[in-house]
């Protein structure tokens, strides 16, 4: 029986061994000038990309118009008018996806009322949709401040 055990041990062995070699003779070795060339082309065109991306994007922002922040005194009449927000993205303006959100009392197309009785503050929510500014917001801020 141990005859037979290892009988069958070696010739799993010549097998492999016979498997192996016939793998290694298909497998065709990568010359050295091959995997030099890569390495410089992936080089370059790493270097390649972040000069484009830098020029692209030189101009790149995310900006409001007009003051960030207005203070009222409390009882006197203000109305605002919305100035906006200006998005370059990648050299293209997208100012036209940006979304307002406000807790102000909107009378016409970007005109807004606040209620100066009552001290406190308001706000003006500019977000954008875009890849490079995804989760990004400009606040825009009114106090309305007693005396």
């Amino acid at each position: 029986m141990a005859d037979k055990e290892k009988i069958m041990s070696d010739v799993k062995k010549k097998a492999k061994s016979k498997a192996k070699r016939k793998a290694k003779s298909k497998v065709k070795k990568i010359h050295l000038a091959t995997i030099i060339i890569s390495i410089l082309c992936l080089a370059i065109g790493v270097f390649a990309g972040a000069f484009a991306y830098s020029f692209i994007s030189a101009d790149d922002g995310f900006y409001l118009k007009g003051d960030k922040e207005y203070t009222v005194p409390i009882g006197t009449s203000f109305t605002y008018y919305d100035e906006g927000a200006k998005v370059i993205s990648f050299g293209q303006d997208i100012s036209d996806r940006v979304r307002v959100e406000t807790n102000l009392r909107e009378v016409d197309d970007g005109e807004y009322t606040v209620d100066t009785s009552v001290p406190g503050d308001y706000y003006i929510i500019y977000r954008v949709d875009s890849i490079k500014y995804g989760e990004i917001m400009r606040v825009r801020t009114i106090t309305v401040k007693g005396e």
